[in-house]
């Protein structure tokens, strides 16, 4: 029987706490990203060093003086030159930004953050899964109040079950997105 990661519950209670505590700014936003995968994922076993794709949805709450939280939705597709070997990941998290010119989506931000995400690993006779904590360091730049870009470095270790073999496969990932606010 599988339960639900108290982490969601807890980050979605911030999120609409946090929403209400002395917020000025609040947008929802999209987001496309390029991936890298790293570490034991981009091994030739599993994707060969190949780019990943990914779309999200975001929102952002912002605070006084340049704090702000951002929980997020991301989707991520990889897919190995062969064509029956590929890993798609879903994550749901909260990241803190903190933007250097003191005002919410305006100008360079740094960051970090936490969720839960699922990464499915599909091979032409098997399929599974598994799912773990993330952590996330970030940074960039918001052009206008709706346009921005980021580049996110990504952590997570998920145990796939290959025939009875399960592995701990480490996936760092680096993604550059291009971001929109409205």
């Amino acid at each position: 029987m599988k339960r639900t990661p108290k982490l969601l519950l807890i980050i979605a209670g911030l999120a609409m706490v946090g929403s209400g505590l002395r917020a000025q700014d609040l947008k929802y936003g999209l987001h496309a990203s390029v991936a890298l995968p790293l570490g034991d994922i981009a091994k030739t076993d599993y994707l060969d060093d190949e780019l990943g794709f990914g779309v999200g949805a975001n929102m952002i709450i912002g605070f006084p003086r340049g704090h702000a939280i951002v929980p997020r939705l991301d989707y991520s597709y990889f897919k190995k030159s062969d064509p029956t070997r590929k890993v798609q990941m879903l994550q749901i998290g909260a990241d803190y930004n903190y933007f250097i010119s003191g005002q919410t989506s305006r100008g360079f931000y740094v960051g970090g953050g936490l969720g839960y995400g699922k990464a499915k690993f599909a091979t032409d006779s098997v399929d599974d899964t598994p799912g773990n904590y993330y952590l996330s360091a970030s940074a960039g730049c918001m052009f206008t109040q709706n346009l921005g870009a980021e580049v996110r470095y990504s952590w997570a270790k998920y145990e796939p079950e290959f025939r009875g073999y399960q592995p701990e496969v480490t996936s760092p990932i680096i993604q550059a997105s291009f971001i929109y606010r409205f």
